[in-house]
């Protein structure tokens, strides 16, 4: 019985046929969506009980062999035609991850493949995608979504970020063309989350979701698609998902709510942190009812900067050096007036050292004398911001003169009045506890509040107004003199913690060079933030961009090679953050990072102990060149609050022999839990490598260019590429192959995303096997007017003949792999086989073999009048009815998962000598 139907004009497969009360009726299937490229197809992939007497039986190619060519064609068309179509379903089939396709963003192959590994595995419904910082996840999560839609445009789907990213994100969504809309305070969300009215598709704020006068609503929303970015940040401190905070508790409602296909995909860089409670219970969010926790190991994909290359194993970072931290003498002054801040925010000694308020004053401690390290300015900062919090009025001693000295604060005037800035400055505190948007602000408990003597504050502010006043610019004269000495025309990125040392750096620079740098703070607009960034990365802008904490997640800074920490922050992860703005895909050369630290201060004897421990540790386990990407992976994983505790016990350093000791040993635990999670889940990036690419070729759809688009081949373009040389990662340009294609110059090939461009500055906008241009190549030859199938041909020159016989035979089938999802059918997976059919039997051609076949069957000659073989005639007819029957039967897992199968029959071909 025939596979194939005519129905409306359109060529289409059976699914099943059932007897409709003595009718035939037919479920059909379209052919592939991939053949309409991005235009994409209005046809329903499953079209039901179509009543067979109103669809033409099409004839299989085995069939087609038996008949004479229709008036007006000829057997050298036919077989042309039919080898044409053949090699446009083998370009999809054997294109299983889509690398020949092109899109408006770089899609890297570690991206590719991610996708692919995802959504075709049924158990991978729920996943913690932990790719390292700068691989590209919000991509990964776009071109999943992307997938999704097409295959189900009604689906719901919530993507929820940190307030700051929201926009970052929406702006990849709209180069993808997802149908996304923004939820998130102030004039950047024009979205409805909740109500009948809802918005199907929506990214929105995490911490406005998570707000109190939203959080009841929002979790009892029902969403089909769930994706979590910046995870890390969902945190449960005990056993079981206990003492979790609201945005835990918020997404584990939400996941709650997802039925049994739904979806779940959390995002982050970071996922332990050292705290192994705290990742197991967000492992725990991607349990389903009753699945057991070591169900959740292949959940887990994570994969670093070394892992990743090119679809032709080529590295895609440059690698990154750290250099030796300067060290800033700031004078005998800063010195007594860190002690004396330590001594002014110390935690009682009576206080037990597990108790919850002990622990919030050692946090505060901590952060002062990390923000009066950082600059004179930002403590001052957090002086007055501790006094407000404590009720101090104007008129308190020292309040007036520090507000004075802090302006301009966060893009206020210079000469803003002291009454209006105290207001503002309490309107922001509030704005914080409420959104915790203002992330340049230090992050106290509000459950844990000091009681300040606000005297003694006085005292404190006094002192740092006098410290201010005497030499202001000290340590940047020293970043000036000691670091950016060598910069040349170098864009460079510096990164502070707190708003002050940002707003003072801004000042220092802009003074200095007679060039306002870009600033990222936190409680920017979208506008106002994209505005900075693309200032930034024009060739003409500034030369310098300096943020505080807000910048550290979610911005594409790699214009620069250049980093400086302008102070260092005692969460070791945050640091990391910070280096992967620029340490991203698109980065050309070696990253650079410097560090300024102040001399005495805790931290230089903290990460000099913690590097040196790490080396004697690590020696023997990585290659020098890596060490500082496992450094960064292992301080990762230090508890932040155990540091801190740790580096805010005494003001100033060395460490003693106890506190080297303690340090020492949360280097070993750290490093140890590095090797635990790297061993427990860097195999699933090896399932992830193991994919099969598929035997297509770009050099495949160079031929479709020349010969069915007469494109003209283009000399002298290039491409910039990275290859490892003496264990250093260097730049090295390549020719390009680039056609030329309706007046416009295209390049054709896996370039990452990398621009080819001529010495004449001329570039070449890529182009890609799902481009307009070639699906309509696609769809004309796979689907011709005239009848194909049938072809007769000589046996490729060159090519030795298998057997002594005069002729053989060559089938070619396609199976079209449909699955049920959530109600509807969706596409699910295309393969290709073969078999050539000998005198001894039909023999299963390996997927290389027939790749290579096909090739060289496009460029045989065709026979003109064949004289057929009754025989071999018959074995091919025998041959294809049984790969039909074999091919649409559904395996045991198969019926499980709700795979079903259509085989579209391609080619019947006599080969002979």
């Amino acid at each position: 019985m025939t596979r194939l139907y005519q129905h409306d004009g359109v060529p289409m497969a059976l699914l099943r046929e059932v007897d409709d009360f003595g009718i035939s009726a037919l479920d059909l299937a379209r052919a592939p969506g991939r053949f309409w490229g991005d235009e994409g197809t209005n046809l329903p992939l499953l079209t039901s009980s179509v009543d067979a007497r109103r669809v033409t039986a099409i004839p299989t190619p085995a069939a087609l062999l038996t008949l004479p060519p229709e008036k007006g064609d000829s057997w050298l068309a036919r077989s042309r035609r039919s080898v044409s179509a053949a090699f446009a379903w083998f370009l999809l089939a054997e294109d299983p991850q889509r690398r020949l396709d092109v899109r408006p963003v770089v899609t890297l192959a570690h991206q590719a493949s991610l996708v692919r590994h995802v959504l075709d595995q049924a158990n991978l419904r729920r996943v913690l995608i932990a790719d390292e910082v700068g691989l590209g996840k919000t991509i990964e999560a776009a071109l999943i979504i992307g997938e999704l839609l097409k295959q189900q445009p009604t689906l719901r789907i919530l993507y929820l970020a940190p307030a700051r990213l929201v926009g970052n994100v929406m702006r990849e969504f709209r180069r993808l063309a997802l149908p996304f809309r923004a939820w998130v305070a102030g004039e950047d969300g024009d979205a409805r989350l909740v109500g009948k009215d809802g918005d199907a598709c929506v990214v929105a704020s995490i911490h406005r979701a998570v707000h109190p006068s939203h959080m009841d609503k929002v979790s009892r929303t029902r969403w089909d698609v769930l994706i979590v970015d910046e995870a890390h940040h969902l945190s449960a401190w005990a056993e079981g998902g206990g003492n979790p905070v609201r945005k835990y508790k918020l997404v584990q409602e939400l996941v709650s709510q997802l039925g049994p296909e739904g979806r779940l995909f959390l995002l982050t860089g970071t996922p332990h942190q050292g705290h192994s409670t705290r990742f197991a219970n967000i492992l725990h969010l991607l349990k389903s009812p009753g699945e057991s926790t070591e169900s959740v190991r292949g959940r887990v994909i994570y994969r670093t900067k070394e892992d990743v290359r090119d679809w032709d194993e080529r590295p895609l970072f440059p690698l990154r050096r750290v250099r030796e931290p300067v060290a800033v003498d700031l004078g005998g002054a800063h010195r007594r007036w860190l002690e004396n801040i330590h001594d002014f925010f110390e935690p009682e000694r009576n206080d037990r050292p597990e108790d919850a308020r002990r622990r919030a004053a050692t946090w505060r401690c901590g952060l002062a004398l990390q923000w009066a390290t950082s600059s004179v300015q930002a403590g001052l900062g957090f002086l007055v911001r501790q006094a407000l919090r404590s009720g101090a009025t104007q008129k308190m001693r020292g309040l007036r003169r520090a507000l004075e000295l802090l302006r301009p604060y966060r893009d206020g005037e210079p000469d803003e009045p002291t009454s209006r800035l105290f207001e503002r400055m309490k309107h922001d505190l509030v704005r914080q506890e409420q959104t915790c948007s203002l992330e340049d602000l230090e992050a106290l408990d509000p459950d844990h509040p000091a009681v300040v003597h606000l005297e003694h504050l006085s005292s404190l502010l006094e002192e740092g107004c006098a410290l201010l006043e005497q030499n202001p610019d000290k340590k940047w004269d020293i970043l000036f003199e000691q670091i950016l000495h060598d910069l040349g025309v170098e864009k460079v990125v510096l990164f502070a913690q707190p708003i002050e040392t940002v707003t003072a750096l801004c000042g220092y620079i802009e003074r200095k060079t007679g060039q306002r740098p870009a600033k990222i703070i936190g409680a920017q607009s979208e506008q106002q933030r994209t505005e900075q960034i693309e200032a930034f990365w024009r060739p003409d802008g500034p030369q310098f961009l300096v943020s505080s904490r807000a910048g550290g997640e979610g911005l594409n800074l790699q214009v620069a090679r250049r980093l400086v920490h302008v102070d260092v922050p005692w969460n070791p992860m945050e640091m990391e953050q910070r280096v992967g703005r620029v340490h991203r895909f698109k980065s050309r050369r070696t990253i650079l990072v410097d560090t300024l630290v102040v001399k005495d201060s805790r931290e230089v004897d903290t990460y000099r102990v913690a590097r040196e421990k790490l080396h004697s540790i690590a020696r023997t386990v990585v290659a020098p060149e890596r060490f500082e990407e496992l450094y960064s992976r292992v301080m990762a994983l230090v508890p932040p609050e155990e540091l801190q505790d740790l580096m805010g016990e005494r003001p100033l350093g060395p460490l003693d022999r106890n506190e080297t000791d303690r340090l020492n040993a949360l280097v070993t635990e750290g490093f140890e839990q590095w090797r635990r999670f790297h061993d427990q889940y860097a195999g699933n990036q090896r399932n992830v490598l193991a994919l099969d690419p598929g035997q297509a070729r770009w050099s495949d759809l160079e031929s479709l260019l020349t010969q069915e688009l007469q494109a003209r081949s283009l000399p002298d373009f290039e491409v910039l590429r990275f290859r490892t040389s003496e264990n250093e990662v260097v730049e090295a340009s390549e020719s390009a192959r680039v056609f030329e294609i309706a007046g416009l110059p295209r390049a054709c090939g896996d370039y990452s995303g990398m621009p080819v461009t001529r010495g004449n500055g001329a570039a070449a906008d890529p182009i890609g096997l799902n481009s307009p241009e070639f699906s309509a190549v696609l769809r004309r030859l796979a689907f011709p007017e005239r009848p194909s199938g049938a072809a007769v041909l000589r046996w490729p020159t060159g090519r030795p003949l298998p057997t002594s016989a005069g002729a053989l035979g060559l089938v070619v089938l396609a199976r079209q792999s449909l699955r049920q999802q959530q109600g509807a059918w969706v596409e699910h997976r295309l393969e290709l086989e073969g078999s050539l059919i000998q005198p001894e039997g039909a023999r299963h051609l390996p997927t290389v073999e027939l790749a290579e076949l096909l090739r060289q069957l496009r460029g045989a000659v065709a026979v003109k009048e064949p004289v057929f073989d009754a025989a071999l005639s018959s074995t091919i007819k025998d041959t294809e009815s049984q790969r039909l029957r074999a091919l649409r039967q559904p395996s045991e897992a198969d019926l499980r998962e709700g795979i079903r199968h259509v085989v579209w029959p391609l080619l019947a071909a006599v080969l002979v000598a």
